[in-house]
């Protein structure tokens, strides 16, 4: 009877695991797929890019230029964050794995 209460206990516990991996996974595909980066407006990129940059002047194409590239590479960075975080999250399925199938079929042999 214990062995058995141990057995769903694992399985219940790695479920449980396996799903919340699954979840985070999920979200991690959608900010995968569709990226939300925090731009800071054009203006504010502009005043302090003239703070940091002091005496020397850029044009507002130039700028516009720095700040579109600065935007894609926010872009780039949060695509790797994501998928950083979903092959992180596929731990939380593969490893907890075995160890339901092993206790799945311990459970179902003392059953039988």
């Amino acid at each position: 009877m214990v062995r058995s209460v141990y057995y769903y206990a694992v399985m219940f516990i790695t479920l449980v695991m396996m799903i919340g991996g699954a979840v985070a996974a999920a979200m991690n595909m959608t900010d995968l797929v569709a990226p939300t980066p925090y731009y800071m407006s054009f203006h504010d990129y502009k005043m302090v890019n003239q703070e940091r940059e002091g005496e020397i002047e850029k044009t507002d194409a130039q700028l516009m230029e720095e700040y579109e590239l600065e935007q894609e590479r926010e872009k780039a960075m949060e695509r790797q964050r994501a998928i950083n975080s979903l092959l992180k999250n596929a731990a939380w399925i593969v490893i907890p794995l075995p160890f339901f199938v092993i206790a799945r079929r311990r459970a179902s042999r003392r059953n039988e």
